[in-house]
């Protein structure tokens, strides 16, 4: 029913790509969301790679049978240096094929109006390459769907969308996914699909069906033509990442397992 089923990288937060990789594939999915968080996750360096760096990820990636679908590039929009490293990424995500650059926006109001004329001009970069960029429900400006939407109508472009973040918008935006996610269906590019246990500012985002999201409610409410947009699995357990590799594996093989009756469901019906 659902075209990418990815796993962000930053699920493996702390270990190398390779690990992450393995940890994926293992599971079952096919496609991957490659975190390049500059100072966070950071599975590859977008800023001094070389044409033997970029066939040697093309390699490792085929010898797992995975394709990057989505980058995670995380950048403060109201800055010249966040720009640029947009800039890079969409690049980069062109030389993969991968359909949709994530991105938080900006952490204060005051920079609107500076992400608003930023933002313009990411547009059209974007367009350029034929990549979308995923604005995220993340932080106290964008969290969530009635705010994002606002947002991104008055941005106008058609390569620029929602991230929608399912566990996100509870703990920032203290709102009920569910129902949320509804409000911007026509400017979905992205989804993470991100479990959550507790409530506003309760960190704790474990494997998929172990928390208190109806995932089956948000998938089978998605208009049709939102079926082959990425959805990537995050899970950030309870923000200590301290956890073995082994751990994260199971968490992730969980997911997989709990997408696969979703989807089993979903064709049954």
């Amino acid at each position: 029913m659902f075209s990418f089923l990815a796993v962000s990288t930053n699920t493996y937060h702390g270990f190398s790509l390779s690990e992450a990789l393995s940890g994926i594939a293992r599971a079952g999915f096919k496609f991957v969301e490659l975190a390049c968080v500059k100072g966070w996750t950071n599975h590859f360096d977008l800023e001094s790679y070389s044409k033997e760096d970029l066939e040697g990820l093309k390699k490792e990636l085929n010898s797992f049978g995975l394709q990057v679908i989505s980058l995670s590039a995380h950048s403060d929009l109201a800055s010249s240096d966040g720009v640029a490293y947009l800039q890079k990424t969409l690049h980069f995500a062109h030389l993969m094929g991968a359909k949709v650059v994530n991105t938080g926006t900006i952490e204060n109001e005051k920079d609107t109006e500076a992400f608003l004329n930023n933002i313009q001009v990411l547009a059209k970069d974007a367009e350029a390459v034929g990549v979308q960029i995923g604005l995220e429900i993340h932080g106290d400006f964008f969290k969530s769907g009635e705010v994002a939407r606002e947002i991104v109508r008055e941005i106008g472009s058609p390569f620029v969308g929602i991230n929608y973040d399912t566990g996100n918008a509870i703990f920032y935006g203290n709102v009920r996914p569910e129902e949320d996610i509804a409000l911007c269906f026509p400017w979905l590019v992205h989804i993470h699909l991100k479990d959550k246990r507790g409530g506003y500012k309760v960190w704790d985002f474990p494997a998929l069906g172990r928390g208190e999201v109806n995932f089956g409610k948000i998938l089978g409410s998605l208009p049709p033509e939102k079926h082959s947009i990425p959805l990537s699995v995050e899970i950030e357990f309870d923000g200590k990442f301290d956890h073995p590799k082994e751990f994260v594996d199971q968490a992730v093989q969980e997911s997989f397992t709990y997408l696969m009756r979703l989807q089993e469901l979903f064709g049954s019906s």
